[in-house]
């Protein structure tokens, strides 16, 4: 950095695709704008708080006493519908007033970018994600309106592109 340039970090958090919320004990300091849409999506289609969810997480690793931070951990959560979410915690500050930094991380959050790697269609990326989410094929037809031999066909043409040959090997290369 030049002479007199300066880096404004809470624009860069708040302009992060990654959910990232800031809390004071158990109360909520800050969250950026990828954690208000996560929450407002979670709520939408599940009826999930991830406000609560988080707190109740954080007092489970911290031993039950908001007043001593927990340790940095990253631990996958489940949402109300099983969709994991990847949870990362950092403690800053000291002990006599802990504040704890939390990331938030859906599977299926860099949709777009692998679907521009394999040439996936907007809809094979959506049937993709679902997989990745470790939903069935009857529930991937259900949630996204199609017939079940249509899952079927957009599953082959995801493995021919992405060059897997199961399910499994979708989730690993894409996970």
């Amino acid at each position: 950095m030049g002479d007199g340039a300066v880096l404004d970090f809470g624009a860069i958090v708040h302009g992060l695709r990654l959910a990232v919320f800031v809390f004071h004990r158990t109360r909520v300091l800050y969250q950026n704008e990828a954690a208000s849409n996560l929450r407002a999506r979670l709520q939408k289609e599940y009826q999930a708080d991830l406000i609560v969810m988080l707190r109740d997480h954080l007092l489970r690793i911290q031993d039950i006493d908001p007043a001593v931070p927990p340790p940095p951990a990253v631990t996958l959560l489940t949402d109300a519908r099983g969709e994991p979410l990847y949870v990362h915690v950092l403690p800053f500050g000291d002990r006599s007033d802990p504040h704890v930094a939390v990331s938030v991380r859906e599977l299926g959050i860099e949709r777009e970018a692998f679907a521009r790697r394999y040439g996936l269609s907007p809809r094979e990326a959506e049937v993709a994600e679902l997989v990745l989410r470790g939903y069935p094929n009857p529930v991937i037809a259900s949630t996204l309106g199609i017939a079940p031999t249509t899952t079927k066909r957009h599953l082959t043409r995801i493995f021919d592109k992405i060059g897997v040959d199961s399910r499994t090997q979708l989730v690993s290369r894409l996970a």
